[in-house]
């Protein structure tokens, strides 16, 4: 006769059901890996198979040690005494830690396959600065993302669903010594998985590129784990490249140097900054644009301007332009100065040193006021008046709302030309448009007249260049127009980008203008490589402010100097030159190749090794006036001053 028990099933331990249930998390991040690989395909398009392959072997590690960290408190509490493991509801109290830690990181890694192609980089607590437009934008997110949302959902559902449970109880311990043995292997393995083995140093982010390839370090890593070393990365580390401020200043361009070739005018100009956002060169001055009918008024207005083709963004959301520009200090090491822990640094912008020569200054932008920190960096800028929608008249406001992000383009740059007109001459203005931001609405009377080109983005272009020519339309009949300068660029690059263009220099090229309606700017060079922080010493040179000290980064477009452009994601820089292009690489390593433009890849640069060397030390002092500024907030102090 068969004995009663002799058909149940031997409980398990609970040493393997989290054994078993780690693997599960190891699969999920795998699986979410893959995702994020073939969402974001074009990006590793220069990657060979070998080496996303072992992307996929090295981002093991990275995955345990997120696994490990965020299921500390399932740990600890699975390692409770087993006569409280054997009860049905500790189990489930077991379950709900569980699914509740692991969903949510699971929300956040999918939401990272979709916002990677805005901003090139991981996720990391940033994001959370941004939760009151994401609250907004919920809502339309998860649709204009259904495939991910599904997606989502479904591995949400396999946690719940794939939950190793403990149905036949847990398998007691035999004595103290072996649940003391089992419970110190647990947590010595937990441990070892947290700080990514044994070696000297725990695991982070920067461990990630050792294969010397910047997409295949960004494929490495999660986004779980990138958000749990983000606060580890908001304070920075002094560098010692060089042993004083003096060598260092010696390697970094002159502040100014460009007076001689400002046009003379006989009384002070107004500065127009006009923003566009996502707009990247492909939809405006490209020579092989998909879509030639989107931006007729912005390429005939470039035939009456300076047009810098070779220009770039030194980041790629709208908050990191905006310091670059206003601030002049371009977005290093991965965080946005309006959220890193450096805010609250001494900071100098336009709107203080305008206001020395006598300007009025103003920024205008047709979304909430808090957006994007826009009014956080204006006022950080020195901007006197910040005139966000709540602003605008109640009238307009009802009329003219997109029903997502604010007013449209057109009526909000109507309202700022007229708006100018009352303001104290002379000033300088920032307008920053919205109109190409996802989910790229047009007015519904237009959806039937403007072009709709080849991607989604591409009809909200036409829309902008559009209202682009009717404000100007409108400016040329106020008082203020024939004495002001217009600095036209993008913010950054659309997600939406046209292959040629989806490289790791072709994702930060943005057009840039200079245009003036009565004044020669014959002098400057249109064929010079710019960059977004080279515009805040061109205002500077242009409006004869020359402030002792300023933050060394750029060069006037009036100056006669050699164009470059330094550009960052996380700790990966490039040093672009017309010569070559040098990248280095988060653990030090540097290499040069050849440049051309935004098909700029892997073919070696042809340069002396002095030149190379000239590089590598300019770079590295353009870090090390950055980091050491910000952590001795000394970008306005000479060395040894107080």
């Amino acid at each position: 006769m068969t004995a009663p028990d002799a058909d149940r099933r031997t409980p398990p331990t609970q040493e393997s059901l989290l054994a078993r249930r780690a693997l599960l998390l190891l699969a999920l991040y795998v699986t979410v890996r893959a995702v994020f690989l073939v969402d974001n395909r074009s990006a590793f398009a220069d990657s060979s198979w070998t080496g996303i392959a072992g992307a996929f072997l090295h981002g093991l590690r990275f995955d345990l040690s997120a696994i490990a960290y965020s299921n500390l408190p399932f740990v600890l509490l699975s390692l409770a005494p087993a006569a409280l493991l054997a009860r049905r509801w500790y189990q489930r109290a077991l379950f709900a830690v569980f699914v509740l830690v692991n969903a949510t990181l699971t929300v956040i890694m999918m939401g990272d396959v979709g916002y990677f192609p805005f901003t090139g980089t991981r996720v990391t607590l940033d994001v959370f600065a941004l939760s009151n437009e994401a609250q907004a934008q919920a809502g339309q997110l998860f649709v204009n993302f259904a495939g991910l949302t599904a997606i989502g959902l479904a591995l949400i559902a396999g946690l719940v669903f794939l939950y190793p449970r403990a149905r036949d109880g847990v398998a007691p311990r035999r004595s103290w010594l072996q649940a003391a043995g089992r419970t110190l292997g647990v947590v010595l393995l937990t441990f070892l998985a947290a700080r990514g083995g044994w070696q000297k140093k725990p695991l982070k982010p920067i461990h990630a590129f050792a294969a010397g390839e910047h997409a295949l370090g960004i494929l490495t890593l999660n986004s779980a784990f990138t958000m749990l070393h983000s606060e580890s990365r908001g304070r920075l580390t002094p560098l010692d490249f060089f042993a004083s401020d003096a060598e260092v200043e010696a390697r970094l361009p002159a502040p100014y140097g460009g007076a001689a070739r400002v046009p003379p005018a006989p009384r002070p100009q107004n500065v127009v900054l006009l923003v566009l956002e996502s707009f990247g060169t492909e939809y405006w001055g490209a020579d092989d644009r998909e879509a030639p009918e989107l931006t007729p008024f912005l390429d005939s207005l470039a035939q009456h301007g300076v047009f810098y083709r070779d220009a770039f963004a030194n980041g790629r959301r709208s908050m990191d332009a905006l310091p670059s520009l206003l601030l002049g200090v371009p977005l290093y090491y991965g965080r946005s100065i309006a959220v890193s822990a450096y805010q609250g640094n001494e900071w100098r912008g336009l709107g203080h040193f305008l206001a020395e020569q006598g300007y009025h200054s103003s920024f205008f932008h047709g979304a909430p006021k808090g957006t994007m920190f826009f009014d956080a960096i204006a006022a950080m800028s020195g901007i006197e008046e910040f005139i966000p929608l709540e602003a605008y008249p109640d009238s307009l406001q009802r009329a003219a709302f997109d029903g997502h992000w604010g007013l449209f383009d057109e009526p909000a740059l109507q309202y700022a030309a007229r708006t100018l007109s009352t303001h104290r001459e002379p000033w300088f203005t920032t307008l920053f448009t919205i109109s190409t931001h996802h989910p790229y609405r047009v007015p519904e009377r237009y959806r039937d007249s403007l072009p709709t080109g080849t991607r989604e983005i591409h009809q909200s272009v036409a829309y902008v260049d559009l209202a682009v020519r009717r404000f100007f339309e409108a400016a040329r009949q106020q008082p203020w127009f024939a004495h002001t300068l217009f600095v036209i660029t993008g913010d950054h690059t659309a997600p939406l980008r046209a292959p040629r263009y989806d490289t790791p220099i072709g994702r930060y090229l943005v057009p840039v203008l200079l245009y003036h309606p009565t004044q020669s700017l014959a002098g400057l060079d249109s064929t010079r490589i710019i960059q977004h922080a080279d515009l805040f010493k061109t205002i500077l040179d242009y409006a004869g402010a020359r402030p002792e000290r300023v933050p060394r980064f750029g060069q006037s477009l009036f100056a006669d100097a050699e164009g470059e452009a330094v550009l960052s994601s996380d700790e990966t820089f490039w040093l672009v030159r017309r010569e070559g292009v040098l990248e280095r690489l988060p653990d030090g390593q540097e290499r040069s190749v050849a440049y051309s433009r935004e098909t700029t890849g892997g073919t070696p640069a042809s340069l002396p090794s002095e030149r190379v060397t000239a590089m590598s030390a300019k770079l590295k002092a353009q870090l090390q006036h950055f980091v050491n500024s910000m952590v001795g907030n000394s970008f306005y102090r000479s060395e040894g001053t107080p």
